[in-house]
């Protein structure tokens, strides 16, 4: 067993050097039982080599439920005897995406009572302060859990990192805000409660990680999509401040107006508030009102209830513009470098939109050149002359590029721009191998119809996800030899820049650091190369329309 053979090596090195160093304790030595802030977790080994231990359904705060729902997530309480860290915890409520997509989570049991972490670690010791990594999954900040099979966290642990990865709150539950919730707050503050579970999530990293030799000076957090945005929104927050040192970006970030509480939007003036899409939300489930009495009626809305019922257009504004937790709009805290300084590593795919925006329709050519007008007024004709090739073979598609290049390509360039200006280590990556397109949270399902061939969506988003992770024996089928091999690469970058700040080490191609000037980085496909000037004709236009 490990232990023994970490207690044995450590008692031969004791001999070798005359005694004059004393062997590994066993309370030093990590083994399925751990002491944590609150009490004790029993975990358990990952398989039968005993090399990596794994931790499940480990409580981060208490159950946000009852009077603490709405309200900022509490440490949770300690308890005394060992406690089972062997199974996830519950995903937190969301609406099931229908199985004809292949984003969907099938028939996955759901609770309020759901701020778990999981954790793995190969550490030997205490002693060891590996890196650790926290991941935060995507799903619109509506969907999603840190418990998929893709996020399982043992391959990028066994490079050498503790990896964690964390739920949090999601839709209604995790980011409305209402006159009464913020009235209430000490803080004036409502929303955003997804966030401040991410928080919460770091706060007991920073408290616990040395427990399962990880470094709580060394934290790097990454998340996809959703994620990648609540990542880019940590960066910017005050609160956030010293709970991690670097930040990983798939597919998304916090750039671009939010929503406010009280509808003011900078220099466009004013529009719908936070405010006025809580109260909506509210009215969804009967409730009408502004002050104590109508949030102690929604507190006591059952969760099944408050979910059916805040569907289609009765749904939260996801990350906004709160006061306390973000305290303006994000682009104004990048562009005067008040956001918390540290190396950033961003990128994205080069077909984001092929399966996310799959239900767009295909307009006549008139309408879709309306659509763009609408959008983009002035700059709309400079957009359709840019775009003219992929207008000419389906405005479906041409809309989804047009989409997923600003969200995803605009935002992770401006991104990566301002950290750079700031002064600090900047790291771009773009995704351009086509995957199989595994059923990203339930690989055993039937197969559904794919755009021509198994690998029709091209580099679609979250399609770099168990690249990320190397969990291609986890999830789909159909990996070949290079799919392998960039995984073997990107999971490495990943640990490398978890360790050091900086992608770069042994074994993988050299990645340039991001300049705005060169805007270079790295391309993940056919070939793994560095890449300057990536689709820059059609950022630079977003720019120009921002």
């Amino acid at each position: 067993m490990r232990i023994t053979q970490t207690l044995l090596a450590a008692v031969a090195l004791a001999a070798a050097c005359g005694g004059d160093q004393p062997p590994t304790s066993a309370s030093q030595a990590l083994g399925p039982v751990v002491e944590t802030a609150a009490g004790t977790l029993e975990g358990a080994y990952a398989d039968s080599s005993e090399e990596m231990l794994v931790f499940r359904g480990v409580a981060f705060a208490k159950a946000p439920v009852g009077g603490l729902r709405w309200r900022p997530p509490e440490a949770p309480e300690s308890w005394e005897g060992a406690r089972s860290a062997t199974a996830n915890g519950l995903p937190c409520w969301q609406p099931l995406t229908p199985e004809t997509s292949i984003y969907s989570r099938g028939q996955i049991e759901r609770s309020e009572d759901c701020l778990f972490l999981n954790l793995w670690t190969a550490a030997e010791s205490r002693d060891d302060r590996l890196p650790v990594m926290v991941w935060f999954h995507g799903g619109g900040h509506r969907t999603g859990h840190g418990g998929s099979r893709v996020f399982n966290g043992a391959a990028l642990a066994q490079k050498g990192v503790v990896l964690v990865s964390a739920n949090y709150r999601l839709g209604a539950f995790g980011f409305m805000a209402h006159p009464g919730l913020t009235a209430e707050s000490p803080d004036g503050s409502s929303g955003n409660y997804g966030i401040l579970d991410k928080i919460q999530a770091l706060e007991w990293v920073r408290e616990n990680a040395e427990a399962f030799g990880g470094d709580p000076d060394n934290v790097t957090i990454f998340g996809q999509s959703a994620g990648s945005a609540s990542v880019c929104t940590l960066v910017a927050s005050p609160l956030a401040a010293g709970f991690f040192h670097k930040a990983i970006g798939h597919s998304g970030s916090c750039l671009g107006d939010r929503m406010t509480l009280h509808g003011e939007t900078g220099e466009e003036g004013s529009g719908p508030s936070a405010h006025d899409l809580g109260l909506n939300l509210a009215r969804a489930v009967d409730v009408e009102g502004e002050g104590a009495y109508a949030v102690a009626a929604l507190r006591a809305v059952p969760a099944e209830t408050l979910l059916e019922s805040t569907q289609g257009d009765a749904r939260s504004p996801g990350i906004q513009i709160d006061g306390w937790v973000v305290p303006r709009q994000m682009g104004e805290i990048f562009a005067a470098g008040d956001h918390n300084k540290m190396p950033v590593m961003t990128g994205w795919m080069s077909d984001e939109g092929t399966a996310l925006f799959a239900t767009l329709p295909a307009l006549e050519l008139e309408a879709f050149e309306a659509e763009i007008e609408r959008r983009y007024g002035e700059h709309a004709e400079a957009i359709l002359e840019e775009y003219a090739d992929q207008i000419s073979v389906s405005t479906k598609s041409a809309l989804q590029a047009i989409q997923a290049d600003q969200a995803f390509g605009w935002g992770a360039r401006t991104w990566l721009r301002e950290v750079e200006r700031a002064g600090s280590p900047a790291y771009h990556y773009f995704f351009t191998r086509s995957p199989p397109v595994y059923l990203l949270y339930l690989p055993d399902r039937p197969p559904i119809e794919i755009p021509e061939g198994p690998r029709g969506y091209g580099a679609y988003h979250s399609g770099d996800l168990a690249y990320a992770f190397a969990n291609q024996e986890l999830v789909g089928s159909g990996w070949d030899d290079l799919d392998r091999e960039i995984s073997r690469v990107m999971s490495q970058y990943w640990v490398n820049f978890a360790r050091t700040g900086d992608p770069n080490g042994e074994g993988v191609p050299e990645w340039p650091r991001y300049e705005a000037a060169s805007d270079r980085g790295i391309e993940l496909g056919a070939e793994i190369r560095a890449v300057s000037q990536i689709r820059k004709a059609k950022l630079d236009l977003f720019d120009a329309a921002r």
